[in-house]
């Protein structure tokens, strides 16, 4: 008997062929084709990588129902206010702008969302004046606060490659001054203002008026901020937020417009601001520290220079007999101009008539004659001829202590002591320790510096005179540790201290200044 064979593998056999049919079918419905990326995810990395990415993109033109002309009339507008953003507002405003381009084309797939206003009413300030209250770098006494290049001259590095830098510094009361000192200097200007309280604020209004009014001011000055701890800058201030920059006066009205700023100074601040303790020293520091050529000018900001004295400086400077000295200051002699004359001297010549009529005399010479007794301007150099060929006059031969001068010399010469705030042994501390460490001092024959008005004890209120005397009593330690760091005592200074007895002397000062002050506080 035959036995037939189980057909299971026809079962399998079958099974298979029906799944790959299956299979088949189901491939030609469906298909694998690669989807298309979504308009969002296109806007996200766009903005993602702006700063890369979108800053280099040329966007098609978007049709907006407007004109040519009315369309290129707005690209010309987009233009102008494009060049006078900063780079980084250039590129949040071409950002901004991209994205609204695409936001347009796919609004029917995103939720309308309000941009952020990228350029509010204070932006011209900020273009002008870099100020962080969270940055800056505490002098050494963490009394102050110091914001170096808050403001780079345009032209700084191309004018720091001359021989000399003028450094100064001022209060903001006295920043119009910036605009007298550089009708003489065409170089680089390193410029410290010390700025507690709103006095920031105003600075930052008023630097940006004067560099839009004066634009050797924009090319060669470099701006240096210095607040108080105990009185921190305020860079925005509400009341100057209202003040209406339209209303401002035109450029020739600069001294007027900073009287304008100045008056939003509360009276509670005023009480304290008149009589606080001016860091000098730490502000000449600070623009001394600015300068990057190789010789230094550190007048005041209200010396007056003598016409064409930056180029007979420079001239100087490349001489054989400046270049082979390393430890020698080139002193600029001042001059005091009486009030009634109007136009300043230009020349030696002129300046040594004016002398003769008693309407200009040397600086400080009736208040505080040994600023530069040791010059002797009356008994050499205003009888040296003028001679554009001999510019150095003569070496000092006698140090007097107290001696002032303003110099030109090497930039590190020593720093000026900061432990001397406000007024009274300033200056002249600096000078002692360059005659200490063995600098000389050469009078320069040709080259003078002027100074508006005759300085009279009226002019010393009494808080100045406390000031003096409080530094008065620093000088001996301060003596005692050169005489310590350089090993040479030539002043015998040591031996005099005791004879001095700087710590007791009694600085005299305006009674009537005195006396209105208590009127003005009642």
């Amino acid at each position: 008997m035959v036995i037939s064979r189980p057909r299971c593998w026809h079962l399998a056999f079958l099974t298979t062929v029906l799944n790959l049919l299956l299979w088949f079918v189901l491939l030609l419905n469906t298909g694998t084709s690669i989807p298309e990326p979504h308009p969002e995810n296109r806007i996200l990395l766009s903005y993602e990588y702006a700063d890369h990415k979108l800053s280099d993109q040329t966007l098609e033109p978007v049709i907006t129902g407007l004109s040519s002309e009315t369309s290129v009339s707005t690209s010309k507008r987009n233009q102008l206010q494009t060049e006078d953003r900063s780079p980084q507002e250039n590129l949040d405003s071409r950002t901004h702008q991209e994205l609204s381009v695409l936001s347009e084309s796919h609004e029917n797939s995103f939720p309308h969302q309000e941009q952020p206003e990228y350029q509010s009413k204070d932006a011209e300030q900020r273009e002008v004046v870099r100020y962080v209250a969270s940055e800056g770098v505490l002098d050494k006494f963490r009394l102050f606060k110091k914001h170096a290049f808050a403001k780079t001259g345009k032209n700084w590095s191309n004018l720091s490659q001359r021989n000399i830098c003028l450094g100064s510094q001022t209060s903001v009361d006295r920043l119009h001054h910036l605009v007298d000192i550089l009708s003489g200097w065409t170089g680089p200007l390193s410029l410290a203002v010390f700025v507690p309280d709103i006095e920031l604020a105003i600075a930052k209004r008023y630097i940006s008026f004067l560099t839009k009014c004066f634009p050797n001011i924009d090319q060669q000055v470099s701006f240096h901020l210095v607040e108080p701890l105990d009185h921190p800058g305020v860079y925005i201030h509400e009341a100057l937020q209202e003040f209406n920059p339209t209303q401002q006066l035109d450029c020739g009205e600069y001294k007027q417009f900073l009287k304008q700023l100045l008056a939003y100074r509360s009276k509670d601040m005023l009480e304290w601001r008149a009589s606080y303790a001016y860091p000098q020293n730490l502000l000449r520091n600070v623009a001394k520290s600015g300068c990057q050529t190789e010789f230094t000018y550190i007048p005041d900001i209200d010396m007056v220079l003598s016409p064409g004295m930056d180029q007979r400086l420079e001239n100087l400077m490349n001489s054989e007999e400046v270049q082979r000295c390393d430890k020698c200051a080139f002193v600029i002699p001042t001059f005091e101009i009486a009030d009634s004359v109007k136009v300043f001297p230009t020349s030696k010549t002129q300046l040594v008539e004016m002398i003769a009529n008693k309407t200009a005399r040397p600086f400080h010479q009736k208040l505080f004659n040994i600023n530069q007794k040791s010059s002797m301007l009356t008994e050499k150099w205003i009888k040296i001829d003028e001679n554009p060929d001999q510019e150095i006059g003569y070496k000092v031969e006698k140090y007097i202590f107290k001696y002032e001068p303003l110099y030109v010399a090497r930039a590190d010469t020593p720093q000026f002591d900061e432990r001397f705030i406000g007024f009274g042994m300033t200056r002249n501390t600096q000078v002692y320790e360059m005659y200490v460490a063995g600098y000389e001092f050469h009078v320069l024959a040709n080259i003078f510096t002027n100074h508006a008005g005759f300085q009279t004890l009226s002019n010393r209120p009494s808080w100045r005179a406390k000031q003096q005397e409080a530094n008065n009593a620093k000088f001996d330690e301060f003596a005692k540790e050169l005489t310590a760091h350089y090993g040479r005592d030539p002043y015998n200074m040591i031996e005099k201290l005791p004879k001095m007895n700087l710590k007791n002397i009694h600085v005299a000062y305006s009674k009537s200044t005195k006396k209105s002050n208590q009127k003005s506080a009642k």
